[in-house]
C-alpha cells in the first residue's frame, strides 16, 4: 500500500508548472515508497508571527506524519544546489544554466517545523504532549556535500540525487531515527495526532479540481494512446487486399486515415468510403490538404459516378430499395463506361454497414494492382458475423484488441453491449459514468439542460467538447426548438470541429466522438441495442446517460 497524501492528486496546474517539477516527483516517490501508515501532506502554507508580533508567513513543501514516529518537515529544492559558506549564500542553477539566489532550505526546513508543531498545539484538535520532530532537505537533482556544511547542516540531513531515486525511504527512516529511541520526553505522534494534523493542514485546502481539467488530462493520455496500433499497417504494407476488424474504440478510422496518408504520399490515386455523411465530412475536413484523396458516402460516390458516366436514377424507388438493391447496380455500369476511372487504393470504413453486393462493386474500381482496406466492427451481439468480404481478401481480418479511445469506465459499459472478440482497454482510469434515472421525455430534457449549464459553468468544459445525443431528428425539435440547450447554441454533426456544443442523432454522430457525450436515453432507445452500443462507445472521457436506467442495463 502507498502513503496516504494530501492532496490525493497533484492539480494538473501544478504538474503543467515547470517551476514546480522537483516537488511532483518528490510527491511521487514518497507516495510509492512509503506504506499507508505514513501520512504526507504536499505544500502546506503557514502564517505566524515573528517575535516583535509582525506577521511572518511561509510554506513546508511536504510534512510526513506517522503515528509512532512522529513528523518530518521536508523542504525540495530542484536543480543544481551550491552553498558558498563565505557569503552564506544558496544558489540553484536551472535547466537554461541560470542561477539563482534561493533561500537556505535547512533553515526553511527547521522554521516551518516549529510553525506547523505550534499550529498543531494551537489547533485544540489534540492533547498537547512533546513528540518527535524532524527536518530534512530534499536535492532530487544534486549530488550531496561530502562534508557537513556547518554545525546545524550535517550531511545527514540531505537527501541527494542517488539515495532519492534509490533509498528515499531509508532516508526518511534515518532522519526520523529509531523508533525504540524515543526518549521519556518524547511521546508517540498517534493516531489522535494524525487526525489532528488532517483537521489543521488538510480541511482548509480540499480544493475543487474542475472536471474539465481531469478530463483534459485523461484525454491527453487517449490522444497518445491512439497512435500505438498504427504499426498494424506496416504489417499489411505489401498485402493487396485486406480487412481490419476491431470493436467501438480500437481506433479503425484513426488508422483509416492513416492508412490514406502514407499511400498519398506517394501520389497514387485513393478513394477514402464512409456510410454515415457526419464521418465522411469530419475525415474530408481532416484529409483535405491531400488532394489525391477523395472523402465520400458510398450513396455519394454512386451518385457522382452516375452523374458523370450519364446514367439517370431510376424515380419511383424509395431511397431505402434504392440503397438496397440498385446502388451497387449502377454503380457497376457506371464504371463499365468510366473504364478509366479507377483507384489505386480504395479505403472502405464503418465497412459493417456495407452490403456484400457494394463491396463486390467497389472490387471492380480498383486497379488490378491496386490496394483494398476494409475496416468494420466485430461486434456479433449488432453485426452479426464477419462481413461478406470480396472473395480476393482470402485471409482473416487483421484483429485490432486495444481500446484506445475510451477511458476503462466507458471501455466497460460499452462492453456490455459488444459481443465479439476480447477488447483489453489501455486508457486512463476516468471518471465514473453518470447514469441518471428519469421516468420521461419532459424530465430526461430538464436534466441535460442542468447538467449542460453545470458543465459549462462549474466543471470549465468547453461546449465543443460536448455533445447530446438523442434517438431522432423529431426529438431534436422536442429538446431544442430554437436549436439551443441551456442558452448555448448547437450545431449538428457537421460541426465537429467548430467551437460549438453537438446536439445530433446516435445515428448521424456514428463514427465521431467527444470528449464528453449526454445520452437522451427515451424509451424508443431501450430495445435498439445497436443504438445504444454506437451512443455509449462516443464518449471519450466522460459518460452521461439519462433515462430508464433500469431498462438499459437490463440489456446487459
Amino acid at each position: 500500500m502507498m502513503a496516504v497524501m494530501w492532496p490525493r492528486e497533484i492539480p494538473a496546474e501544478i504538474v503543467s508548472n515547470i517551476l514546480r517539477s522537483a516537488e511532483c516527483r518528490v510527491y511521487n516517490r514518497l507516495r510509492d515508497v512509503l506504506e499507508d501508515s505514513f501520512v504526507v501532506f504536499y505544500s502546506r502554507p503557514w502564517l505566524g508571527l515573528t517575535p516583535f508580533g509582525e506577521e511572518k508567513d511561509g510554506e513546508c513543501d511536504f510534512l510526513i506524519a506517522h503515528p509512532n514516529l512522529g513528523i518530518l518537515a521536508i523542504e525540495v529544492k530542484g536543480g543544481e544546489v551550491s552553498y558558498d559558506p563565505k557569503l552564506d549564500k544558496w544558489k540553484s542553477r536551472d535547466r537554461w544554466g541560470v542561477r539563482h539566489e534561493i533561500k537556505n532550505p535547512v533553515g526553511q526546513a527547521r522554521t516551518s517545523k516549529h510553525h506547523l508543531l505550534k499550529k498543531l498545539k494551537d489547533s485544540g484538535k489534540w492533547k498537547s504532549r512533546r513528540i518527535r520532530a524532524r527536518h530534512g532537505v530534499i536535492l532530487p537533482d544534486s549530488e550531496c556535500p561530502g562534508e557537513d556544511l556547518g554545525p546545524d547542516s550535517p550531511r545527514s540531513i540531505f537527501c541527494c540525487l542517488d539515495e532519492f531515486e534509490t533509498d528515499l525511504r531509508q532516508w526518511v527512516m534515518n532522519r526520523y531515527g529509531e523508533i525504540d529511541g524515543l526518549s521519556q520526553k518524547e511521546k508517540p505522534l498517534g493516531e489522535d495526532g494524525i487526525r489532528a494534523l488532517e483537521a489543521v493542514l488538510a480541511h482548509p485546502f480540499q480544493l475543487h479540481v474542475p472536471l474539465g481539467n481531469i478530463l483534459a488530462s485523461d484525454d491527453a493520455q487517449i490522444e497518445t494512446l491512439t497512435y500505438q496500433q498504427f504499426h498494424t499497417l506496416t504489417f499489411i504494407q505489401d498485402i493487396h487486399r485486406a480487412a481490419i476488424s476491431g470493436g467501438a474504440g480500437t481506433g479503425k478510422t484513426v488508422l483509416a486515415m492513416e492508412e490514406a496518408v502514407r499511400r498519398a504520399g506517394s501520389g497514387e490515386k485513393i478513394l477514402f468510403l464512409c456510410f454515415n455523411h457526419p464521418l465522411a465530412e469530419y475525415i474530408h475536413h481532416r484529409l483535405e490538404s491531400w488532394k489525391n484523396i477523395r472523402v465520400v458516402t458510398f450513396h455519394e460516390l454512386c451518385y457522382q459516378m452516375a452523374n458523370k458516366a450519364g446514367i439517370q436514377l431510376p424515380g419511383g424507388i424509395s431511397e431505402k430499395k434504392l440503397s438496397a438493391r440498385k446502388y451497387s447496380d449502377i454503380l457497376g455500369k457506371a464504371l463499365q463506361i468510366l473504364h478509366n476511372h479507377r483507384f489505386n487504393v480504395i479505403i472502405v470504413d464503418e465497412g459493417q454497414d456495407f452490403s456484400p453486393e457494394w463491396l463486390s462493386t467497389l472490387d471492380k474500381a480498383l486497379h488490378p494492382d491496386g490496394f483494398l482496406r476494409i475496416f468494420f466492427d466485430s461486434n456479433q451481439s449488432v453485426y452479426g458475423t464477419v462481413p461478406v468480404l470480396p472473395l480476393e481478401i482470402n485471409q482473416p481480418p487483421f484483429r485490432l484488441s486495444l481500446n484506445m479511445r475510451n477511458t476503462r469506465r466507458i471501455h466497460n459499459v460499452v462492453q456490455k453491449y459488444y459481443n465479439g472478440s476480447a477488447i483489453e482497454p489501455i486508457g486512463p482510469e476516468g471518471v465514473e459514468v453518470e447514469w441518471i434515472h428519469a421516468s420521461s421525455a419532459s424530465e430526461i430534457q430538464s436534466i441535460i439542460n442542468q447538467r449542460v449549464h453545470h458543465l459549462l459553468t462549474e466543471e470549465r468544459i468547453r461546449p465543443s467538447d460536448i455533445a447530446v445525443l438523442v434517438t431522432s431528428a423529431q426529438k431534436i425539435a422536442e429538446f431544442a426548438p430554437d436549436a439551443r440547450l441551456d442558452g448555448v447554441e448547437c450545431r449538428n454533426a457537421e460541426a465537429i470541429d467548430l467551437d460549438f456544443l453537438i446536439l445530433d442523432t446516435i445515428r448521424r454522430f456514428k463514427g465521431l466522438e467527444r470528449r464528453v457525450v449526454i445520452i437522451a436515453a427515451t424509451p424508443d432507445m431501450t430495445g435498439d441495442r445497436e443504438l445504444i452500443y454506437v451512443a455509449t462507445s462516443r464518449a471519450r472521457a466522460y459518460l452521461v446517460i439519462v433515462g430508464n436506467v433500469p431498462a438499459l442495463q437490463n440489456l446487459y
